[in-house]
């Protein structure tokens, strides 16, 4: 066993410094922030189980059962449990674990065990280039073709590469366009359920196209001052496609950072108009916001690096269409391999490439050359699931992140899937290694600290508005860990901090249950 419209937005905000984002997830509304926020309770490090089976057994039912009882103020809160053995298959405890549930972002569990066994472990997304060849001059005389595939990491950074390379073969001047593939796709940016909050810009809930690059949002860097305006910039340079029109933001050295940023769209490009104030000794603040248009938002890009290295395309028009067969590929950037890329997905807990991911799926594994649609993802997913004994119509999972109204699953049919994972070489390795750890990194950074739990915790978190989950496993050996469950819906409104307090003290009581000391 082993283990295209542009939307107008006006959001005013208390952000988080950027030097503390690197554990922050993304599957909270509206606000992007995981369940990172808390430690649970401590209880979990005076726990000590019997040593009798049977007793052992009793008493993680009486302790799982004073976890609930102990927080009345979670009385109307469903609460869904399921954990079993996967070494014996028995499951050790069990409470309400057939009510099918919004998951949150425990859906990037189904997401990340169909991904690794439909595309395997070695799979990697190519982005391309693409032309006839040039002349003596270094001159292109037709359409310089930039085609996507998917790939959810694609960075400035890589961009940059491929336009090193065209430097490298000598091509100084394309006298014809810039020509966006983007048929791995279909045109639908929008993953099922996220019209559900239109107006939201953050990047949480930032739109997939099959070649979209900085996970398709731009960065306002705001830095204070010392006795003067803050410094406003924008990352990456998308040319006249994103801009920022407007800094106000004062840097002050009294109260707390607060920063505006009014969204105004214009017909072929967006603005932006930073104010607010921060405060001196905070350090940067860097606020993501979604482009909507993400296959222009990469070729603005990628046209600046092009520039950038005395590259110029004559035409201004970008346009959209397939690669000729007689063009000739002249750079290209294969992607980090998927655990790396599912790794990355679930110790952040980002939507996008959750997203990605299922659109891929859908695209590897549909019968046709037509793009990918959500539909292919949606459908590839449920029937890879259904080998692992997950049956079409028990359960709904629409899309790949898990944002908004668009799960329903029980705690046991996700353990189910942890425990089918968890024996199949192909996927449980990675999977593991993917998931945050108690008290380590992730999601799971700040939890179980100085307990018994701490280090033996591999789970996924996710939080929505009234929904808190977490699921995956907890092991002190390799001879007996468990796969786990729990979710919660319908939090009452104030009640999350006390919701995962009892969360954490159930994982305890789980680890006590195990030996852990």
């Amino acid at each position: 066993m082993l283990l295209g419209v542009v939307l107008a937005a006006a959001v005013s905000i208390d952000p988080m410094p950027a030097q503390s984002q690197g554990s922050a997830a993304s599957d909270h509304v509206p606000a992007p922030v995981d369940d990172d926020e808390g430690a649970g309770s401590g209880s979990g490090s005076a726990l000590v189980a019997p040593a009798l089976p049977a007793a052992r057994a009793a008493w993680l039912a009486e302790r799982m059962a004073s976890a609930i009882a102990a927080r009345p103020s979670l009385g109307r809160t469903k609460i869904a449990i399921a954990v079993t053995d996967l070494v014996t298959g028995e499951e050790v405890f069990a409470r309400e674990a057939d009510l099918g549930l919004n998951l949150a972002s425990n859906t990037k569990l189904l997401t990340s065990i169909a991904a690794l066994g439909t595309l395997g472990n070695g799979f990697r997304w190519r982005t391309a280039v693409f032309a006839d060849p040039a002349d003596e001059t270094g001159t292109i005389a037709g359409d310089l073709y930039l085609r996507g595939r998917g790939d959810p990491l694609l960075t400035v950074a890589h961009l940059e590469e491929l336009a090193d390379e065209l430097v490298a073969r000598g091509i100084r001047a394309v006298e014809g366009r810039l020509v966006l593939d983007t048929s791995y796709f279909d045109d639908t940016v929008e993953p099922p359920h996220f019209d559900e909050q239109p107006k939201e810009r953050s990047a949480f809930r930032a739109p997939v196209a099959s070649l979209g690059v900085a996970r398709s949002a731009a960065t306002i860097k705001v830095v204070a001052n010392p006795g003067g305006t803050a410094t406003v910039t924008l990352e990456p340079d998308a040319g006249d496609y994103v801009q920022i029109t407007k800094r106000e933001v004062v840097s002050v050295t009294t109260g707390r950072t607060r920063l505006r940023i009014d969204m105004k769209p214009k017909r072929d490009h967006v603005e932006y108009e930073v104010s607010g104030q921060i405060r001196v000794g905070e350090g940067s603040w860097d606020l993501r916001r979604r482009v909507d248009d993400p296959a222009r938002f990469a070729a603005e890009v990628f046209r600046r690096a092009l520039a950038v290295r005395g590259i110029s395309i004559r035409q201004r028009t970008i346009a959209i269409g397939l690669v000729p067969l007689t063009a000739r590929l002249i750079a290209a950037h294969d992607s980090a391999p998927l655990p790396d890329v599912i790794r990355f997905m679930n110790k952040s807990s980002d939507n996008y490439v959750a997203e990605s991911l299922l659109k891929t799926i859908g695209a590897e594994t549909r019968t046709t050359t037509a793009p990918a649609s959500w539909a292919d993802g949606v459908g590839a997913v449920r029937a890879y699931l259904a080998t692992l004994g997950l049956a079409p119509g028990t359960y709904r999972a629409d899309n790949g992140s898990g944002l908004f109204a668009s799960s329903e699953v029980s705690a046991r049919q996700m353990v189910k899937l942890l425990a089918a994972a968890h024996g199949n070489y192909r996927i449980g390795p990675d999977l593991l290694g993917s998931l945050p750890i108690g008290g380590a990194d992730g999601t799971l950074a700040r939890r179980w600290h100085a307990q018994p739990a701490q280090g033996r915790v591999r789970a996924k978190t996710g939080t929505l508005d009234k929904v808190l989950t977490l699921a995956g496993y907890v092991a002190v050996d390799s001879q007996s860990p468990l796969a786990f469950a729990i979710i919660l819906n319908d939090v009452p409104s104030g009640q999350r901090p006390i919701a995962r307090a009892m969360v954490d003290d159930m994982v305890s009581v789980l680890a006590a249950y195990l030996g852990a000391r």
